[in-house]
């Protein structure tokens, strides 16, 4: 009887676990989206526009554009065109139901995975990934949680077969939690604020004793000397010491978030500052160390009590005035389709909308290195695109009608879509 209920489980939890969209067809004719408004990101905004892509990448944009004989117009009057939106901090595909363990893939055991590929453990299958795609977010930097180095965070296409065709760069951070300094005290917390801070500068410490070792393999690595002993952790960490993989720094206080900026500068890495809510008491130490930020979830409360209420919903605009590159994201997985919302609350209270754009396309693809493909509607960059019945950041008013992903036309249904049109045909049926 134990076996049954088990098997039983295991099956509702992998049947649980997949979606029966399939993936979208490889493009076979040129497809011409005439007429409608085109957010380019790079280059602003074209009137009654039309974008041409065949194969896979965008090969005109503009206000005039000839259409080949044998391609497939879409009427687009009245809707508007945008790149795919990105969401750069996410673990979607490595959780599916949170409160089933069998189905939560997104943390390593021990304190030090940087050996640790977020693309290896992605699911395409996950029902979670057809409602974000839904809302547009058609790219992810899918991030490992867990430990100190939590291991390597991929930027996936929500749409493809296998991880191999899915992963727009499977190598694309390494990921980083940095210690919290903060100090709690409730009836539920045994150690002291002394011994809270202790415990801190403990692992601060073993995080730059880990990451010393790292650098001297790598530079042992570099001179031929390090092949005998060859140490998999290590050998994930050399990219960013030679500056051609970033690292994803999760850091939320002002303490912690100063102390993350000095070990990305004695170390020499190239950093991504993640989460940041007290980004505006520090701007003039971010803005001198040159790090990114990718701020963390807009639809939050305050840190503190005696913080203005719209703290949270202010940051994207705060950061935007003193001239700090960020994108927005919503840490978790399912959460993120609610990025385009994210982005128009922070225009309400503030941000330029053309930041809020950049901030959820262009500039989260400048971060991890894949602005060559995708982020802008431009020529040559992947055809990776939204089409929307009105403005992508307004969640009464517009919806999302098509999706392109490298010009493969991705379903936009979900289970969601499909209960709801369930219990619509309820009340289309003649009454008994």
């Amino acid at each position: 009887m134990q076996k049954l209920i088990v098997g039983l489980f295991l099956a509702t939890a992998a049947s649980a676990a997949m979606h029966l969209e399939t993936p979208g067809e490889p493009q076979q004719k040129p497809i011409a989206l005439v007429g409608g408004r085109v957010h380019t990101i790079s280059g602003g905004i074209i009137e009654q526009g039309t974008v041409l892509f065949d194969r896979g990448k965008i090969v005109a944009v503009g206000s005039d554009v000839p259409i080949p004989a044998d391609a497939v117009r879409i009427d687009c009057q009245g809707k508007n065109i945008y790149p795919g939106l990105f969401a750069p901090h996410t673990t979607i595909g490595l959780i599916e139901i949170e409160a089933v363990r069998a189905t939560r893939d997104a943390a390593e055991v021990g304190s030090f995975n940087p050996n640790v590929r977020a693309d290896v453990a992605y699911n395409p299958d996950s029902e979670v990934i057809p409602t974000v795609r839904s809302n547009g977010v058609l790219l992810a930097v899918v991030a490992p949680e867990g430990g100190l180095v939590s291991g390597i965070a991929s930027v996936m296409q929500l749409d493809g077969w296998t991880r191999e065709d899915i992963a727009l760069r499977p190598q694309a951070a390494v990921v980083v939690n940095f210690p919290s300094l903060a100090t709690f005290r409730a009836p539920w917390v045994r150690r002291s604020p002394q011994e809270q801070r202790r415990d801190a500068e403990r692992q601060i410490e073993s995080l730059y004793d880990f990451f010393r070792a790292a650098q001297m393999y790598a530079r042992a690595a570099a001179a031929g000397l390090a092949d005998a002993k060859r140490d998999v952790r290590f050998e994930a960490l050399r990219p960013v010491f030679d500056g051609t993989m970033p690292v994803m720094i999760r850091c939320w206080e002002y303490k912690q978030i100063l102390r993350a900026i000095e070990f990305a500068k004695h170390f020499g890495l190239r950093a991504i500052l993640v989460g940041c809510s007290d980004a505006w008491r520090c701007l003039d130490e971010i803005k001198q160390s040159g790090f990114p930020v990718i701020v963390g979830r807009v639809h939050s409360l305050p840190m503190r009590e005696e913080e203005g209420y719209d703290t949270p919903y202010r940051l994207p605009s705060i950061l935007d005035s003193a001239g700090i590159p960020f994108a927005l994201s919503d840490a978790g997985f399912w959460q993120q389709r609610n990025l385009p919302f994210q982005a128009g609350t922070a225009v309400g209270f503030g941000l330029r909308k053309d930041a809020a754009l950049r901030a959820i396309t262009l500039t989260p693809a400048e971060m991890f290195g894949v602005a060559g493909r995708v982020g802008s509607i431009e020529v040559g960059k992947d055809a990776t695109l939204i089409v929307t019945s009105g403005d992508v950041l307004d969640a009464m008013t517009s919806r999302v009608e098509l999706a392109f992903i490298q010009g493969r036309r991705v379903s936009l249904e979900s289970k969601q879509s499909r209960l709801a049109e369930k219990y619509r045909t309820r009340y289309r049926q003649p009454k008994q």
